[in-house]
């Protein structure tokens, strides 16, 4: 998995190169981990496909975070799911119809970008903090867990339900 950190190493080079400030500070689901010439150990595991987003900042922006030579924001999916479980279904009745975040990712999110390749994630990134300037957490009214059989007439690929999410006002 020494692709992302191929990668990211490239990203490095560009910014090294374009600012002549070497060491852009990485960002790895909402933590800082440190800066790219510290951090080869932990990217070097992580598989290109389990990425939902990747954010750089080399302007201004990267000095609200403390940097003077840009940022790398990674979020991974499991982040995602982990944190929107935690904070939305772990402690709610939902629990019974959605037991772990592994499976929250066999299900569908009712959306009104049904076209989106990376849907669930991108849907599910819009209420938790990833820690970009950018990410603005959008409130929950409520989830509500359409059941299996409804949601494959929704959409025949999700099998295992969808939930229909109504942000707050």
């Amino acid at each position: 998995m020494k692709k992302v950190y191929l990668f990211l190493s490239l990203v490095f080079v560009c910014f090294a190169y374009a600012q002549k400030k070497p060491q852009p500070l990485v960002i790895l689901d909402a933590k800082k981990i440190g800066y790219m010439n510290e951090v080869q150990n932990i990217l070097e595991p992580i598989n290109p496909n389990d990425i939902s987003t990747m954010t750089v900042y080399k302007d201004a922006n990267s000095k609200k975070y403390g940097s003077d030579s840009g940022v790398i924001i990674i979020t991974t999916k499991k982040f995602i799911l982990d944190t929107f479980y935690k904070n939305n279904i772990e402690n709610s009745p939902l629990k019974l119809e959605i037991p772990s975040a592994e499976y929250l990712s066999k299900i569908g999110v009712v959306s009104d970008k049904p076209k989106s390749k990376n849907q669930t994630y991108d849907e599910l990134l819009r209420y938790i903090d990833t820690n970009t300037i950018n990410n603005k957490i959008e409130k929950i009214e409520s989830i509500v867990f359409i059941k299996p059989a409804d949601s494959q007439k929704l959409n025949p690929d999700w099998k295992f339900g969808a939930i229909e999410i109504t942000p707050a006002e």
